[in-house]
């Protein structure tokens, strides 16, 4: 039985190049009335994921709600992800967090810039979101691109919290991604992506010592975040507490230097009806409901703020 609803918006694809040759898929979702939208969102997703997790092949998802509210979105997927294309017919998982951050985060916001010439909001989920922030520290002119960014379940993951089990988990990680030669989360059921062995080797290298870097430490990225000086909306899920946690995401916020930077913990102390988790926080109708109006009216702020 093919689940597939029809789309009520406009839906093409484009591939952006990166520097090193793979191909970016760029998901371009917008009113089919002809009439071009004032703001857009790109939409980026988080580890073992793809650009379904914003929108499903039943249309459910973020991205609907922003397109019902008026937003132009582009959904982005970073290399090996989704319908992202390899450099050859070779599969080569030669890549860390540094590729992600120092090329694919760059390449897609260059393109949608060129694509829209209104304000550009940049929504991130897990780890997209403190790779995001890292591009914007790394590259300052991107920051004239961007006119606020909106992280969902984003901190650098350490050993303060449930140490012994991300401990296993880590080096099992390490181990399993030698073995394979890339993290087999699909065959491990974890996602729809795998994930390049470098990557896990630097996040067990992170770890022990609450450290972010490039995979040669030649780059302080705790460091970068310094520089980015954007307006940033940043909530976690009160039971979020493997991949992000609310006290890593307020560390995360405060590492920046942003003067514009609002921190929620999405969880029944904010008055929220439940303690939300990872993906709830961002996905279902709990988050159609109590989230993304807060995301959307801030967002509404901010694109009025950078028309001034």
């Amino acid at each position: 039985m093919n689940d597939t609803a029809p789309l009520k918006y406009s839906d093409s694809f484009n591939w952006i190049a990166t520097p090193d040759g793979h191909q970016l898929s760029l998901r371009t979702l917008g009113n089919s009335s002809g009439q071009r939208p004032h703001a857009a969102v790109l939409c980026l997703h988080g580890l073992f994921s793809d650009g379904r997790f914003f929108l499903n092949s039943k249309q459910h998802g973020p991205a609907s709600v922003l397109l019902d509210h008026g937003y132009q979105v582009y959904v982005g997927e970073l290399r090996g992800h989704g319908r992202s294309k390899w450099p050859s017919t070779a599969r080569k998982w030669n890549w860390s967090f540094d590729e992600y951050v120092q090329q694919d985060i760059p390449a897609l916001l260059n393109a949608v810039s060129e694509r829209h010439d209104g304000p550009i909001f940049v929504l991130a989920h897990s780890f997209a979101g403190y790779a995001l922030l890292v591009s914007l520290g790394l590259v300052s002119k991107l920051h004239a691109k961007v006119s606020g960014v909106c992280l969902l379940a984003s901190a650098v993951n350490n050993y303060s919290e449930l140490g012994l089990r991300k401990r296993i988990m880590f080096h099992s990680a390490v181990f399993l991604g030698g073995l394979f030669g890339y993290f087999p989360a699909r065959l491990l059921r974890l996602g729809v992506s795998d994930e390049p062995v470098n990557l896990m080797k630097q996040f067990a290298k992170w770890a022990p010592k609450c450290q972010f870097a490039s995979i040669q430490g030649e780059i302080d990225y705790w460091q970068c975040l310094g520089s980015v000086t954007l307006p940033v909306w940043a909530g976690v899920g009160a039971a979020d507490r493997f991949h992000a946690s609310v006290r890593r995401g307020r560390y995360l916020l405060e590492r920046l230097g942003s003067a514009d930077k609002k921190f929620v913990e999405v969880g029944m102390n904010s008055g929220f009806s439940h303690d939300f988790n990872h993906v709830d926080v961002l996905r279902g109708s709990d988050a159609e409901r109590e989230v993304l109006p807060l995301l959307i009216a801030w967002m509404k702020d901010r694109a009025v703020s950078h028309e001034m």
